[in-house]
């Protein structure tokens, strides 16, 4: 179980703007200098005159002082406009299949995972994109803040003509799905504003122009405009007055199309779960609801994600039908949980029978005792998603004759000791698993797994399908066999932009995957 122990990032609220500092000594070309300087010219006499509810231009927020390399810097904005500037080595499409960019092929093989680059890309000022940029740039991902800990497994970068060799501590047949990070030049890592390789390239303002000498280049605007802000809080405000007209909203934020505002959505990897206290408390009794696998796996058919997508989430999410996501080539036809509920009245009576439970007189279960069944259910109140879905799952189970208690703690604080300490029957939690779909935060020693019953059998299934993606439909038999904690929800990522903007389309790898369709519908 030693190679699950490894920490993994769990997330109930996450910034999108985590600030503005990490800048790093630059070490780039003179010519990657001289467009940085003009780059970071202020350039709002640039940006083309148009009113907020009928935009001609894309005008982007960004920090000068934090630059666009998002290995010096954590703000994710740098990482959100680093998707205009720099190419890949994979992308996730919107639809979380694979796509090769940079690399040519990426192969797992133990701990060995072999990257072919793909021959014919350069950067804008005419070098070819190499290995050695490739390897450079793996290197500067595993000591950033933002990437080190999604890299953590790797032991060994090499680059040798126009392969990249990875070492990895285990093995994992996923790699490829964590690849999805910029390729710069290996001389400019740790450079403020490095050289470009990608759609856009730095103008002579506060603008990024088309790159045609991409091997990507698609039919984007000609100029994006880029508007300065200091923080979130400033590029909000900015939207609303109209200066700029696109975001990435944070994930914290309650956000929601306003009269001159649209939000667009795209599928993450961000699971929203019902954590299970299966740990036998030092006196009493836990209900073998809780307890029991065949327990667990009832509360997981009574709920119906569905309506809880649609209804507590407004359908910024989507049903989480197994501990993949459902998207992933690798699960296609494999799940065995439903988005809706699974189980009849009477079959919910069967079962619930067998666990030594019947109905009293006001149609609820209570044990050989005559005791109620009462289960408790915290719910972080300062997220209105999850307080509304806290208040459908008592409705769904409530209905179905299983008593809950819905415990709101407002400061999050309060929340994640109650989490912390066990104390509670089942909780909503949501984290952020990487791409390569890391259970280890479930697993004993992971930051989300207090109370979690740990399984040998579902630890197995694990590294098999860890060794080869094609387990995967194994993974979720053992997973659905042992339901450790319930799936519900993949919640979705949020892109606002003014009401003329349409056609953007976003993917988890890069909100600006493709700007092919974008269209301002006031000019035309």
């Amino acid at each position: 179980m030693a190679r699950f122990r490894r920490l993994a990032a769990f997330a109930l609220c996450l910034a999108l703007l985590a600030g503005c500092g990490g800048e790093a000594a630059s070490s780039a070309s003179s010519q990657a200098a001289s467009s940085a300087s003009s780059a970071s010219t202020s350039g709002a006499a640039s940006v083309p005159q148009q009113s907020a509810g009928a935009p001609t231009a894309l005008v982007l927020g960004y920090t000068p002082s934090a630059g666009f390399n998002p290995y010096a810097s954590s703000s994710n904005l740098v990482e959100q406009n680093a998707g205009l500037l720099f190419e890949c080595l994979v992308e996730l499409t919107p639809e979380l299949s694979l796509e090769y960019r940079l690399a040519d092929s990426i192969v797992s093989a133990g701990e060995t995972v072999t990257i072919h680059m793909r021959s014919g890309c350069t950067f804008a000022d005419g070098t070819p994109v190499t290995a050695q940029d490739a390897a450079a740039s793996l290197e500067a991902a595993r000591v950033s803040e933002r990437y080190a800990a999604r890299f953590a497994n790797v032991t060994e970068v090499k680059a040798s003509g126009d392969t990249v060799t990875v070492i990895l501590a285990a093995p994992d047949s996923m790699f490829a799905y964590l690849c999805d990070i910029p390729v710069l030049k290996a001389a400019e890592t740790a450079a403020t504003q490095p050289t470009p390789n990608g759609r856009y390239t730095y103008g002579d303002s506060a603008s990024l122009v088309r790159n045609d000498s991409c091997a990507f280049a698609e039919n984007g605007p000609d100029t994006i405009y880029l508007a300065e802000v200091s923080s979130y809080e400033e590029m909000v405000s900015g939207f609303a007055v109209g200066s700029l007209n696109l975001y990435t909203a944070s994930d914290s934020a309650q956000t929601s199309a306003g009269f001159s505002s649209v939000s667009d959505y795209y599928k993450t990897n961000n699971l929203v779960f019902l954590g299970i206290n299966a740990t036998p408390p030092e006196s009493g009794e836990k209900s073998p609801l809780l307890t029991t696998p065949g327990g667990r796996g009832l509360l997981s058919q009574l709920i119906d994600r569905a309506q809880l997508a649609q209804k507590s989430y407004y359908s910024r999410a989507y049903p989480a039908t197994g501990c993949i996501n459902d998207h992933y080539d690798c699960v296609a036809d494999s799940h065995v949980i439903l988005s809706g509920a699974e189980l009849t009245a009477d079959q919910a009576a069967a079962d619930m029978a067998a666990l030594g439970y019947s109905l009293d007189d006001a149609g609820y279960y209570q044990n050989a005792k005559g005791e109620r069944l009462n289960l408790r259910l915290l719910v972080y109140s300062g997220n209105t998603y999850k307080r509304y879905a806290a208040t459908l799952l008592k409705e769904q189970l409530g209905a179905a004759g299983i008593y809950v208690t819905v415990e709101e703690a407002s400061d999050f604080d309060v929340y994640s000791q109650k989490v912390a300490s066990g104390d509670f029957d089942l909780y909503i939690g949501e984290v952020k698993l990487y791409n390569n779909m890391d259970m280890s935060p479930f697993f004993e020693g992971g930051q989300a797994s207090v109370g979690i019953v740990q399984s040998e059998a579902l630890a197995t299934a694990y590294a098999a399908f860890k060794a080869d993606q094609n387990s995967a439909a194994a993974l979720e038999e053992a997973f659905a066999a042992e339901m450790p904690y319930v799936p519900l929800l993949w919640r979705n990522g949020t892109v606002v932009h003014s009401r003329g903007i349409s056609g953007l389309s976003c993917s988890i790898s890069n909100v600006f995957y493709s700007l092919e369709g974008l269209r301002f519908d006031a000019a035309e």
